[in-house]
């Protein structure tokens, strides 16, 4: 099991440069969304240390989600928080109240009908190999006590 800074590491990748992002936002680090405070403009650089910070803070809000989030649905499975953490770092925090349905087949454990689900959104289009991580850790969760089993 990757930590998630491995996992996103090798997701977003590790830029010392600010560049635009797939939205044209500015981004820099290990996929940080660049605000006012930063002071950066497009193609400035940071240092190894100003990407560990950024990351530290960036990743303890989208873990602190994913843990939340996963007490909410009755997961425990430390494997899967990563992947939700991954999830909750990229989409942000509130991933779950626009990807309803994704959410609600996890609340109700049918976990294959959530992985399902996630690859019909803009996100899959956009990002597929991060859906499959996602799809992935869904699929490996055992069933939910007392959900009814999805069907293959």
């Amino acid at each position: 099991m990757p930590s998630l800074e491995q996992l996103l590491r090798e997701r977003e990748g590790v830029r010392t440069k600010v560049y635009k992002d797939s939205e044209g936002k500015l981004t820099v680090g290990i996929g940080h969304l660049v605000t006012s405070a930063d002071k950066l403009k497009l193609g400035d650089e940071i240092t190894d240390a100003q990407v560990s910070e950024f990351f530290k803070k960036d990743s303890a809000k989208a873990l602190s989600a994913a843990k939340s989030q996963a007490s909410q649905a009755g997961i425990s499975d430390s494997n899967f928080i990563v992947y939700l953490a991954s999830v909750n770092f990229q989409l942000g925090t509130g991933w779950n109240k626009i990807h309803k349905k994704t959410w609600g087949l996890i609340m109700e454990g049918k976990y294959e009908e959530a992985a399902a689900e996630a690859a019909k959104s803009k996100w899959a289009k956009q990002t597929p190999v991060r859906v499959k991580d996602f799809q992935k850790a869904l699929r490996a969760l055992p069933p939910k006590k007392g959900a009814a089993a999805a069907k293959p």
